[in-house]
């Protein structure tokens, strides 16, 4: 597969200034979290030639900005020590950045459900200074982020509330994100240390949006505001991300996928997206895990990007996906109401929004996976169960799924759900499917079939895309929609 250019890391964005002054990118300023256990790069402008000296922590280190005014420094790892901090860069002139923690940084990035903001109730409980916020977006835009944003934010009941997307002059800004708060307050309340979170998302954005394509770096102006932002190939990471790399974060955090739902080329886009983003932070091992978008009709459908996101997950080294067909049940979305598919007699959801509620129940499987995959937390069931292999037996095909945990079950005690066959008979250019009977017969195994198909060929569970199926592990987690046929498949 073919991957999009790549743009190394190079100092050369910060253009030679007239001005005497040390400059940081915005991503450096007051009550900022630094990734412990990794060297931590600062970096900015200066006068041509300026020798620029960083001190933190007892640490020391000395650059000469270049003719372009770019300069940059690398301070040796440090450990959490969950105390303030203050970070000197001296030059012609002197920067303190104060209330600085060395703790854990994640990146928490995607589309507008990324930038769903926090409730009431959780704004009033999230009294938690040792978790600091930041948001990308700001009112003058720049690709080489010295653009005025709010800077990092202590968390607190009143600043999460103007934390978030910035929404637009005199309006301030929105809360916080949601799935990014609670993602952050489990890893600090499980890992006992200061947690930083980086907001970057943007509605309706694309994986392509986010990718770091040169040719849409070359049309932007690095050293002024950019007019307008459009949803086009690499200008959000141009705008939105290219100021804060190199700036060391232990993992990302992903909600996007709904602006793909009719892109047959999604899970190509994406697995480009994840390895354009590691080799900027040269960090080939980065964690990228991800939500699995949640059941809506918009864009035609999630079938293509479920499908291709489990690809993703199957392909590409140190990714996970939270699950997510539940997250209607059991919230206040304007309630879940049952009603049956007419063709097929099954549960489908009441509604269709792209932007389901129950979101923390999301952050929860997200921090999961990062404090089993990442921190090394003991071993649990981080997924639901997910199509491995089936075969066609004595008129029936036996399906085997992975991530099972202690065994499949289903919610409501009766048989699966969801399942039809087909014995290849084509209507149009597809297989034909019918209902089909299922049951399970071990504990990561389903036997399905039909009366109405003699010699079974082919499988697929929960192809709809508002399908409210029943099979999950014993661990509660739901299962994946698949198909399990021949011909093109995302």
């Amino acid at each position: 597969m073919p991957r999009p250019p790549v743009v190394a890391f190079t100092l050369a964005l910060c253009v030679a200034s007239a001005r005497a002054d040390v400059r940081l990118p915005k991503v450096f300023t007051d009550h900022m979290v630094l990734q412990q256990e990794m060297p931590i790069a600062v970096w900015g402008r200066a006068t041509t030639g300026e020798l620029v000296t960083v001190e933190f922590n007892g640490q020391r280190a000395t650059a000469k900005a270049g003719d372009d005014g770019a300069w940059r420094v690398t301070l040796p790892a440090m450990k959490a020590d969950g105390q303030p901090h203050s970070l000197v860069v001296k030059g012609n002139n002197s920067l303190e950045l104060k209330d600085v923690l060395l703790g854990e940084v994640w990146l928490c990035a995607g589309q507008s459900n990324m930038g769903r903001p926090v409730d009431e109730a959780a704004a009033k409980a999230a009294d938690q200074p040792q978790i600091r916020l930041f948001n990308s977006s700001g009112e003058t835009p720049r690709a080489d982020g010295l653009d005025e944003t709010s800077g990092w934010i202590v968390c607190t009941p009143t600043s999460i509330l103007q934390a978030g997307d910035f929404l637009g002059a005199g309006k301030g800004r929105r809360p916080f994100s949601e799935v990014a708060y609670h993602f952050g307050l489990k890893l600090h309340q499980t890992l006992k240390v200061p947690v930083g979170l980086i907001q970057a998302n943007c509605g309706g954005s694309t994986a392509r949006d986010w990718t770091p394509f040169p040719e849409a770096g070359a049309k932007l102006p690095l050293d002024q505001p950019i007019p307008k932002i459009t949803h086009s190939d690499g200008q959000l990471y141009w705008v939105r991300l290219r100021g804060m790399v190199p700036f060391a974060v232990r993992g990302v955090v992903w909600y996007q996928g709904e602006d793909d739902g009719r892109n047959p080329k999604y899970a190509e886009d994406f697995k480009a997206l994840i390895e354009s983003w590691r080799k900027l932070w040269d960090r080939p091992d980065l964690p990228f895990y991800f939500a699995q978008i949640a059941a809506t009709t918009y864009a035609g459908g999630m079938l293509g990007v479920w499908e291709a996101q489990q690809w993703v997950m199957n392909h590409v080294p140190h990714t996970g996906m939270a699950v997510s067909n539940d997250i209607y049940e059991g919230t206040t979305n304007g309630g879940f109401k049952r009603r049956d598919d007419k063709a097929l007699g099954w549960p489908i959801a009441g509604g269709s929004n792209p932007h389901p509620t129950g979101k923390p129940r999301i952050a929860a499987r997200l921090a999961e996976i990062a404090l089993v995959e990442t921190y090394g937390q003991p071993k649990k069931v981080l997924y639901g169960p997910m199509y491995a292999s089936h075969e066609a037996r004595d008129g029936k095909i036996v399906v085997r799924f992975k991530h099972t945990g202690s065994g499949l079950a289903t919610d409501d005690g009766q048989p699966p759900n969801w399942f039809e066959v087909s014995d290849g008979t084509l209507e149009g250019n597809r297989p034909r499917y019918v209902k089909a009977e299922a049951r399970i017969v071990g504990p990561d195994t389903v036997e399905v079939s039909s009366p109405l198909v003699a010699q079974p060929k082919f499988v697929r569970f929960g192809w709809h895309a508002l399908a409210r199926y029943n099979l999950i592990n014993k661990e509660g987690l739901p299962a994946v929609s698949f198909r399990a046929e021949p011909g093109p498949q995302r």
